[in-house]
């Protein structure tokens, strides 16, 4: 994969506006499908084999699933909720993750079973890879508890 430089980023995003992109995705969702129990991480993730910038948000969310519902139900219930407010059903062009999956013009949002956690569901939202500042030794890349901002108006 060739490497984006500075100069080939339409406008690159700040740490502060790479967060906020990805924690606010995640708070829409939180809302809208009226998940509980939701905890999350935010984590700056390399776009490239180098670890080397460009980067983008990332923000990993769990949430229980309502008893009496399959996870799998529950998690494509998510996704319509979600196109009901706008977003895209699938994912953006390009793009082949696993799971069920949305997006926006800015974030994508892969919905599927927490790993080792039974029926509770997990939300991966990525954001877009324009953050051009060097996460290799800042301990950005380690993730940072936002649980308190996913549930927050």
């Amino acid at each position: 994969m060739p490497r984006q430089r500075t100069s080939e980023i339409p406008e690159p995003l700040s740490d502060a506006e790479a967060m906020a992109q990805v924690v606010e995705a995640a708070r829409q969702m939180v809302r809208a499908a009226g998940l509980a129990d939701v905890t999350g991480a935010f984590l700056f993730e390399s776009c490239n084999d180098q670890s080397e910038p460009p980067y983008r948000g990332r923000v990993d969310m769990s949430f229980s699933t309502p008893d009496g519902i399959v996870p799998e139900a529950f998690f494509e219930k998510v996704a319509a909720m979600m196109v009901a407010r706008g977003w895209f059903e699938g994912p953006p062009p390009g793009k082949h993750p696993f799971g069920v999956v949305v997006h926006t013009d800015t974030v994508m949002a892969v919905i599927g079973r927490a790993c080792g956690a039974g029926s509770r569901g997990s939300v991966q939202l990525c954001g877009q890879c324009r953050n051009m500042t060097d996460h290799r030794s800042d301990a950005g890349t380690v993730g940072t508890d936002v649980t308190g901002q996913l549930s927050g108006e």
